[in-house]
């Protein structure tokens, strides 16, 4: 026995599997709260684009648009890109605009429904990752 494993009486030591656990849902918290675990590919870039640059490029399509959320920077189709949630003509739509060009990528109709499963799958696949 040596001195780290010493224990006084009426104290616990660390469950190490414990920690890990608890450390592995934090991640997953963080990741899922945008805190900078990003994918596992690499940093952010700096990006020419700025959130707000990217809502105006959004706006400029949808003139009488209203913006919905936070505008999030996502690494998807191998670039990353802002999604722009714009409410116009009583549908959701979700922009992506390049974070380098400016120029918008993709657009698509969505649902919050749509979205908050498309939220939780990108959840699970970061905690597989984590976890293998």
């Amino acid at each position: 026995m040596d001195v780290t494993d010493y224990v006084r009486p009426g104290e616990h030591r660390m469950n190490s599997h414990r920690f890990s656990h608890s450390a592995l849902v934090a991640v997953v918290i963080a990741a899922l709260l945008g805190l900078g675990f990003g994918p596992t590919h690499g940093a952010q870039p700096k990006s020419r684009l700025t959130a707000s640059q990217a809502e105006a490029v959004a706006l400029k399509k949808y003139k009488t648009g209203k913006l919905q959320g936070k505008t999030e920077l996502e690494y998807e189709n191998r670039k990353w890109q802002y999604a722009v949630m714009v409410k116009a003509g009583g549908k959701l739509h979700e922009v992506m605009v390049n974070a380098k060009s400016g120029k918008i990528d993709s657009e698509e109709i969505v649902t919050v429904i749509g979205e908050a499963a498309e939220k939780k799958t990108a959840a699970a696949k970061i905690h597989k990752k984590i976890t293998k």
